[in-house]
């Protein structure tokens, strides 16, 4: 696996599922799912072993006001909010744009997960950077 993604076997089932939760809220978010947010959720369905079925199950029974006001019981250790931030902002940009509604969720959770705004801020920049460069290496390499 990825080094960036050896923190997932870290997580209990528990965790998880809130992590899967977040996702699923964010995505829901602007109203919209585009096709990238599907195949993310199915990348990380994979990644985290978790059957289509339920992450399925999950989008239909989401409620976004309770995954926010629960997520920093359900996550407790800073690494793994640090990752669930990452992976937020992966979400957020992995379509068209980054949406007010989708900032605005990332800040809701960081907020509930004691995470500053700078660390916010620094991490979807790193994001960013990393999309960049992997485009510019896939035209490189005329992978596209």
């Amino acid at each position: 696996m990825n080094q960036e993604y050896e923190y997932i076997a870290t997580l209990s089932p528990d965790e998880k599922k809130a992590f899967l939760d977040c996702f699923c809220c964010m995505i829901c978010s602007d109203k919209q799912v585009a096709k990238e947010e599907i195949e993310f959720l199915k990348n990380i369905g994979k990644m985290y072993d978790i059957p289509e079925s339920d992450i399925v199950a999950v989008m239909k029974s989401l409620n976004k006001n309770e995954t926010v006001d629960n997520i920093g019981q359900k996550i407790t250790d800073r690494k793994k909010a640090l990752q669930l931030i990452k992976e937020l902002c992966y979400l957020a940009n992995s379509d068209s744009g980054l949406d007010d509604t989708e900032i605005d969720f990332i800040i809701d959770i960081a907020e509930k997960l004691n995470i500053e705004n700078e660390k916010i801020k620094q991490i979807n920049k790193w994001v960013l950077d990393k999309i960049v460069l992997l485009r510019t290496g896939d035209i490189i390499l005329e992978n596209e």
